[in-house]
């Protein structure tokens, strides 16, 4: 049976005798982040994105070659996907139509077959009857002339759209509460903190927190307000942060417009 690649990694780390500790301490990745990354339990990894920074700050700490160890995990995600696909077809079953489906679609076809009789009947009849003498037809009779329908005016966007080109998290503390922060999958902050306490965090392409107190911190992205993630004394986990949908973390500021 072909090694996973948890396990690949696992033996490449033993034979080098470096611990799980070790690689912790030097890159700032959690130990329990390490562990499931071994043991393949990668659904508890936050993200394809940090699986792949993990992996390759993993690989570099024990003196390996990443490359190979991504292209392992490409292949293995990609036998995963086609064992799952071919899992769901073998699960099909097909479904017999229902009574009143196969009812609707019988009067149909009668229906269809009666309207084929009266046509035919109409048709021998229209045959053996004399033809009216035919009268000339105008041309402004045949051609019809169409207007057509104005196209919808298309409204020009009223303000230019700016493209975000990194994420600066500012955090203020308003009550204790332990927090975990990664930039672009490197662990930034992880401590527990108390209230009047500032935590500023920039990265290039995405942020993930972990709170134990979701309703103890007050936050702003690029220096505008952000919505609580939550109330005081809830614990929120894989709060996902990319410039793709920062926006919707941020507080709706009232136009002009909306305020008269």
């Amino acid at each position: 049976m072909m090694a996973t690649l948890g396990q690949d990694l696992k033996r490449e780390r033993e034979l080098r005798g470096i611990s799980l500790e070790d690689i912790s301490d030097s890159t700032k990745i959690s130990l329990k982040l390490l562990e499931a990354l071994e043991q393949d339990r990668l659904d508890d990894l936050p993200g394809e994105f940090f699986i792949k920074a993990i992996l390759r700050t993993y690989a570099t700490s024990i003196g390996l070659e990443e490359d190979s160890f991504l292209n392992k995990y490409y292949e293995d995600s990609l036998l995963k996907e086609q064992l799952t696909e071919e899992k769901a077809q073998s699960n099909k079953i097909q479904q017999p139509l229902p009574k009143h489906i196969k009812k609707r679609i019988g009067l149909s076809m009668l229906a269809i077959a009666i309207l084929a009789i009266l046509i035919f009947v109409y048709l021998i009849a229209w045959k053996k009857s004399p033809s009216p003498p035919q009268e000339e037809l105008q041309p402004s009779a045949l051609i019809q002339q169409e207007t057509p329908a104005a196209l919808p005016e298309i409204e020009a966007l009223s303000q230019p759209v700016f493209e975000e080109k990194q994420l600066l998290l500012e955090i203020s503390i308003k009550e204790e509460t332990w927090i975990e922060v990664y930039a672009d999958g490197e662990l930034k902050v992880d401590d527990t903190k108390q209230p009047g306490e500032m935590i500023t965090v920039q990265a290039s392409e995405e942020l993930l927190i972990n709170l134990g107190n979701a309703g103890g911190i007050a936050y702003k992205i690029n220096n505008r307000e952000g919505k609580p993630f939550g109330i005081s004394g809830v614990q929120i986990r894989n709060i996902r942060i990319t410039l793709e949908n920062y926006l919707e973390f941020l507080v709706q500021e009232l136009t002009e417009s909306q305020t008269i």
